[in-house]
């Protein structure tokens, strides 16, 4: 695997992301890059300076004191987590908006998963990193971690991969082999059936096999009946104490942003175990 990306915001979400991330990055013999982005509010476009204008002021000033307190900081957060085995080299960078630090960053670094935390700070009606990592997740083709609350046992044992058995359900649990194969876990492959989406008991075996056949590991194959794919996860995974969530999503932007998109938003936002989101 390549780089993991650790988006930050020195909060306590972001903390467990970055403990997690430890965990897999000593599994995949990986580095880490911890990452904070410092939101600039003089761009020249919001601003309505000149360029020469803009680079003559004290604003430069500014955020190369926010910046060099960031970094600082973040070396801070390094020296606490002492690892022995994992690289972990700090990062700032300035942009517009979190989300598109994040996006422009994981293009520009070899980066092979994110992982991050959600609603990253209490008491705010936006939350900095809640909202961004849906962003990030439904615009990025890389895979992405979804963290809201501490793992206390980083080794995965029970796995669950929720899908609709579409063509490109393969697609997903090719690009999560990399991070799954790591595990001496169980998985399950779950199609959740409701009164709009349902398919055949038969049918969906099938393809669950043809999922499975070419990975070594222990398959299980669930079907289970709910009033929508969210709830029926959700609750599967709580009865299966399932301790990881995968799942596919659909990068699509607009009007016609597809069913998965809506179950992925809704499943990040609840879930109380970390979910990987992988691009369809």
């Amino acid at each position: 695997m390549k780089n993991i990306l650790v988006p930050f915001d020195f909060s306590k979400t972001s903390a467990f992301a970055l403990n997690l991330a430890v965990s897999i990055a000593e599994k995949q013999k990986t580095t880490i890059n911890l990452l904070y982005v410092v939101i600039d509010p003089f761009t020249i476009k919001s601003s309505g300076l000149e360029s020469l204008e803009y680079r003559s002021l004290n604003i430069r000033k500014f955020l190369e004191a926010i910046k060099k307190e960031s970094f600082s900081n973040l070396k801070q957060v390094i020296e606490k987590v002492n690892s022995k085995t994992v690289k972990i080299t700090p990062y700032i960078f300035v942009d517009a908006s979190v989300y598109k630090g994040i996006l422009k960053f994981i293009e520009t670094k070899k980066t092979g998963l994110v992982v991050m935390g959600t609603h990253g700070v209490s008491g705010m009606k936006t939350k900095y990193l809640g909202t961004n990592s849906e962003r990030v997740f439904r615009m990025t083709r890389k895979p992405v971690l979804i963290v809201r609350e501490e793992v206390k046992k980083p080794e995965f044992k029970k796995i669950v991969f929720a899908t609709d058995l579409e063509h490109k359900a393969r697609k997903v649990i090719n690009q999560a082999w990399e991070l799954l194969k790591q595990y001496d876990a169980k998985i399950d492959i779950l199609r959740i059936n409701t009164n709009k989406n349902s398919i055949r008991s038969t049918y969906a075996i099938g393809q669950m096999r043809n999922l499975s056949k070419k990975y070594n590991a222990e398959f299980d194959f669930v079907i289970a009946d709910a009033e929508t794919p969210e709830a029926g996860i959700s609750e599967y995974c709580r009865k299966s104490k399932a301790d990881l969530l995968v799942i596919g999503v659909h990068r699509k932007k607009g009007f016609k942003r597809l069913f998965t998109d809506r179950i992925s938003e809704s499943i990040t936002r609840t879930s109380n175990i970390p979910v990987l989101t992988v691009d369809i």
